[in-house]
């Protein structure tokens, strides 16, 4: 035996860099075993069997399970090859997708955040919305109970949809509602996103500009909102759409106790 073809299994660790321990595992799962053991009991691995080590890793660093590594070397071809790397590349497109997405949520919630942070809650303005879409979702008794129930059923068939754009937590009122200071009164739920879905069933929400008006704390109070804004279109004779726009603004993503939540409550203009 040439010794100068053999590396010892710690030799072999420290020239690719891994623990004595992984090789141990290797070779006790059969994916990569030494090429010889020595009278003594001594694991031996050639020279040439560096090169197999650098695929191993290769494919791990794919993310492949060490089972399905194995397989491969174990039936090597290259029809087996390009089959698993057109089914791994497949994967890996989804995944950058995938994160892909994540980044943008990420980035539109710090957007929010921020702009929450920089909102004086207690004034009423006006403000220039986009066209914007969202998921209705109708509900019968209108009781909390039922509308965190629906809520919870858009989110499910928004993330099932495959949707991956954020999305605000809101409510549709009505002027009737509002004209009878009914403001707790709600038959519906919405998810609403400043992004048109691919699919799904979805509905518009025209831009253009709206009155603004917020409420910190439990959405039982919320009529002091609508009261304010209420006051600020009679005082500049503006004339509104018969339905209001109620979102979560500051919701249990950055507050801890719902007396912390803000509510934003917005109507468009439709006359100036």
């Amino acid at each position: 035996m040439d010794r100068h073809e053999y590396m010892t299994t710690g030799e072999f660790a420290a020239a690719k860099g891994v623990s004595k321990d992984t090789l141990f595992h290797y070779d006790d799962i059969g994916l990569f075993c030494p090429e010889k053991v020595s009278e003594n009991g001594y694991r031996l691995y050639s020279i040439y069997q560096l090169e197999t080590f650098d695929t191993i890793r290769m494919l791990r660093d794919l993310g492949m399970p060490l089972k399905e590594i194995r397989d491969i070397l174990d039936n090597r071809s290259p029809e087996c090859v390009m089959r698993v790397f057109a089914e791994r590349e497949h994967q890996i497109d989804i995944q950058i997708e995938k994160l892909r997405s994540m980044k943008q949520w990420l980035s539109r919630r710090r957007e929010k955040i921020a702009s929450a942070e920089k909102t004086d809650f207690s004034e009423v303005t006006m403000q220039k919305f986009p066209e914007r879409y969202y998921l209705y979702g109708h509900v019968t008794d209108g009781s909390e109970k039922s509308l965190y129930r629906k809520t919870s059923e858009l989110i499910a068939e928004f993330k099932n949809s495959g949707m991956r754009s954020d999305y605000d937590v809101a409510y549709i009122q009505y002027e009737d509602n509002v004209a009878k200071a009914n403001f707790t009164e709600y038959d519906n739920t919405i998810l609403l996103m400043d992004e048109r879905p691919l699919k799904g069933k979805y509905q518009t929400l025209p831009g253009g500009k709206y009155i603004v008006a917020y409420h910190v704390g439990h959405w039982i109070n919320i009529g002091q909102a609508y009261w304010r804004l209420l006051q600020y279109k009679e005082e500049n004779h503006l004339k509104t759409e018969k339905f209001y726009i109620e979102r979560c603004v500051v919701d249990n993503f950055i507050a801890k106790k719902i007396d912390d939540y803000v509510n934003e409550v917005a109507v468009r203009i439709v006359d100036e």
